[in-house]
């Protein structure tokens, strides 16, 4: 599917409880290559790309997506949320990747057999194929994030929504994490926009800093 070229916020008011995460934002974003979303803990990283999801609903203005609606462009995103789940972790990883798959997009159920190809396609590209019989919670946490990656990956979205993808990775996973990321944007085409804490893995890897403060947000090449 197509990378999309544009976020958009028209006159952005969005809050997470009592907090104002952006005040009024207008702002247009290129989206190729991987954004970093950047801001200060409880700045409301997380909860911008839920609203991008449809998730959380602006109390003002409206968001854009190459010109859709949250609502409407979800089907070319795939999403990684922060942290690891703790469910089913005796589950081997390649039926994590299957249960990502609904099949019924365009209602037409996938077979067994194609939904384990796909899967294996799926972990394949982001270098997990080799432990996808074992259970998740056997992995370390580098590759459960590639499995992860390769769930977000399922219905060949255009970009890529990723919660912190390096929190609690030792230095060597993130450098492989972020150097997966490369590889996902150079030979799928996918768009990245992201969040992490971990700045100096992505020193000279992301293609532009969304630095979010004060319920300000602003772009740095």
């Amino acid at each position: 599917m197509a990378s999309p070229d544009n976020l958009v916020l028209e006159n952005i008011t969005l809050c997470a409880g009592q907090t104002r995460v952006l005040n009024q934002v207008s702002l247009t974003v290129p989206l190729e290559g991987i954004t970093l979303l950047s801001g200060r803990n409880g700045a409301g990283k997380s909860t911008v790309l839920r609203a991008c999801l449809d998730l959380v609903r602006p109390e003002k203005g409206q968001i854009l997506i190459d010109g859709l609606p949250p609502g409407m462009a979800c089907e070319r995103i795939g999403y990684m949320p922060q942290g690891l789940s703790d469910a089913a972790l005796m589950i081997p990883a390649i039926s994590h990747v299957m249960a990502a798959m609904d099949g019924a997009r365009w209602g037409v159920p996938v077979r067994f057999g194609q939904r384990k190809r796909e899967a294996e396609r799926l972990l394949a590209l982001t270098g997990a194929l080799s432990f996808s019989k074992r259970p998740l919670g056997h992995l370390s946490g580098g590759e459960r994030q590639r499995v992860c990656l390769a769930q977000a990956l399922a219905g060949q979205p255009g970009l890529l929504l990723l919660d912190e993808p390096l929190a609690a990775l030792d230095h060597d996973a993130q450098q492989q994490i972020v150097a997966l990321l490369v590889s996902l944007t150079q030979t799928l085409g996918v768009s990245i926009l992201m969040t992490s804490h971990e700045t100096a893995a992505l020193e000279g890897k992301v293609t532009r800093v969304l630095a979010l403060e004060n319920g300000e947000l602003h772009v740095r090449i």
